[in-house]
């Protein structure tokens, strides 16, 4: 009873979570994309309050559906993060594939369960097969709800490795761009899955629940993992929120390779680069320490693939070196002013956009081999 409660807890919460969400100023794609998660994960809570009850209200084709939802539910949590990290806009037409697995298995598990010969029936509120369907179907047929996960589990890690490659060709910064939500959306998914693949797979055979409970404690887990999503869910801001084209930013590393639909050729290109570099001259807009690859190219009208490309090309390095040397360049300049002799190397640094003192010295001593304030030493008045 207190378990199937506490199922019934993580249902309706789920739903207040959408509510609590739906009431933002502005939605996010990464919101939306989270409340349909949430919304997967109420019904699903509410098929296992259901079936494991003494008299289910759903049949038994909703209890089969709904035993199959993790299938749904795991590509939506991956999605989510690729909507914080890269700006992945969630289209229907787009995940098709990702629901194959769902339509797979529930066209399965429905002729088996609608058979003559019950393959596969309902007990304790989950499925079990019959000792007369051969073990290699069984194992196929279970196997799908154990690799789903864990392969969106592991694209999560991938994804989020690729998204920290990619920072210094979108940022001018990366120290404080604050990457631990995602990391721990990707450590409690793996976490998950493999304590609840174990508890599933072990938990009977060694006395740790009985089968009438196995599902009810799986629920009351999976109760606590939406307690912490949906919390955490309301604060987070995507990553990339600086105005970057969704679009954009997915195929930002394979463009950075090859610039293909750039629609940029090389006389072009140079004419960019030499407004880019006028513009920084005079306009100086690295001086703002949020400078990201979006913002300038919103400033001179290009897009942030036209701009990654001729920065790339033209001054063979990424966006953080190419507006990081500026800064150098500024603060050494600002070394050499008597008037600002009394000013600290740090308050020069901040003036110049730099973000913080770390961020600093090492830049400043990869760019010019030399620590700050031997440089100023060198240069100063």
């Amino acid at each position: 009873m207190l378990l199937r409660s506490i199922i019934l807890t993580g249902a309706i919460n789920g739903l207040f979570f959408i509510l609590l969400l739906k009431r933002k100023p502005k939605n996010s794609n990464s919101d939306r994309i989270l409340m349909l998660w949430m919304a997967i994960i109420s019904l699903q809570l509410g098929f296992y309050y259901d079936s494991l009850s003494a008299s289910p209200i759903f049949p038994g084709y909703l209890q089969l559906l709904g035993f199959s939802l993790p299938l749904i539910s795991s590509p939506v949590l991956y999605c989510y993060i690729r909507s914080l990290s890269l700006g992945f806009s969630f289209k229907w037409r787009n995940i098709s594939a990702y629901l194959l697995p769902f339509v797979i298995f529930n066209c399965t598990t429905f002729f088996l369960h609608y058979t003559k010969e019950n393959y596969l029936f309902l007990k304790d509120g989950f499925p079990h097969f019959s000792t007369a369907l051969k073990p290699w179907v069984t194992y196929s047929i279970t196997g799908l709800l154990a690799l789903i996960p864990g392969y969106y589990t592991v694209l999560s890690f991938l994804l989020l490795l690729r998204h920290q490659k990619q920072l210094p060709n979108n940022y001018s910064y990366t120290e404080k761009i604050n990457l631990n939500w995602l990391k721990w959306i990707v450590v409690s998914q793996l976490i998950l899955f493999i304590g609840l693949f174990l508890f599933i797979k072990y938990g009977v055979n060694y006395g740790l629940v009985g089968y009438p409970d196995l599902f009810a404690v799986v629920g009351a887990i999976l109760t606590i993992y939406v307690f912490f999503i949906g919390f955490c869910g309301l604060h987070q801001d995507a990553v990339f929120n600086n105005g970057t084209s969704a679009r954009e930013n997915v195929n930002e590393d394979i463009a950075a390779a090859n610039y293909k639909n750039s629609g940029l050729n090389d006389e072009k290109a140079d004419q960019i680069f030499m407004r880019l570099k006028l513009y920084m001259d005079k306009e100086q807009p690295f001086l703002k320490e949020d400078l990201s690859l979006a913002m300038l190219a919103g400033e001179l009208e290009i897009t942030s693939n036209q701009l990654s490309q001729v920065i790339n090309q033209k001054s063979g390095s990424n966006f953080f070196n190419f507006i990081n040397g500026y800064r150098v360049a500024c603060v050494k300049d600002k070394f050499k002013d008597p008037a600002l002799a009394h000013y600290s190397i740090l308050g020069i640094a901040y003036d110049c956009g730099f973000r913080s003192k770390s961020s600093f010295n090492k830049t400043f001593k990869e760019t010019t081999g030399q620590t700050p304030l031997e440089c100023r030493k060198a240069v100063g008045p």
